[in-house]
């Protein structure tokens, strides 16, 4: 792991990584930073609380500056530096991140998507970017008008709320056996109801009121890896 002391003398653990990754990645991309509830969606900080602890731990180091009451204000400082030979848990330095494959994921029909981890994938962040990602296997041709094919690989950020039009990996509860399983489409809004929207016009909307979002899909590898 990256060793970094910080201002109170203390060294960054993989969250706070993650978070500095993410706020940089963020306004780098979009030319505003996050808001808290983003940053916990990004790094699987499931309460409010718990990103307000970290980013204030973060602020008293010196690695993040913030304006009291304003929700997108937090900065990256220059003292965030991490050596490019540096490597922590899910990275390997600053232009790769290490990534879990995990099971299979439909594109077709929702089935069963998570299994036990198959493999770690090193991949560049020049296409995978940064946060919490995991890779997940495509099987079924639903989404064959968005260039994702059987077979392929997508690479995923895990985050609770995205964009309409964005491709997203979701979880919806099969109406028979009740069990929670996997797909990747577009995600839409009508009338006031999400729908997961296939590429392919075989292919039928699946209802999403009800769906968890795992997140966004963030690169696709045709054919695999």
């Amino acid at each position: 792991m990256p060793r970094l002391a910080g201002r109170a003398g203390r060294e960054l653990t993989g969250i706070q990584f993650a978070i500095l990754d993410f706020v940089m990645d963020y306004t780098q991309r979009r030319g505003y930073p996050p808001t808290y509830q983003e940053i916990g969606g990004a790094v699987n900080l499931r309460s409010a609380s718990a990103v307000s602890y970290q980013v204030g731990v973060l602020e008293k180091m010196g690695y993040l500056s913030r304006q009291p009451g304003c929700p997108r204000s937090i900065v990256v400082t220059t003292r965030y530096q991490p050596s490019p030979s540096a490597t922590s848990a899910g990275e390997q330095g600053d232009d790769s991140a290490l990534v879990p494959l995990v099971g299979r994921i439909a594109a077709g029909g929702p089935i069963l998507a998570f299994e036990d981890i198959e493999d770690e994938l090193l991949l560049p962040r020049s296409l995978v970017g940064y946060g919490d990602l995991i890779a997940l296997r495509i099987r079924g041709h639903s989404m064959t008008g968005a260039g994702i094919h059987s077979g392929d690989i997508v690479v995923v950020r895990r985050q609770p709320r995205v964009e309409i039009g964005e491709n997203v990996a979701a979880m919806i509860r099969d109406e028979v056996t009740g069990d929670l399983e996997a797909t990747v489409k577009q995600y839409q809004v009508y009338d006031g109801h999400a729908w997961l929207i296939p590429r392919n016009p075989a292919y039928a909307p699946i209802p999403a009121d009800s769906a968890i979002i795992i997140g966004k899909v963030a690169a696709v590898f045709r054919g695999g890896l």
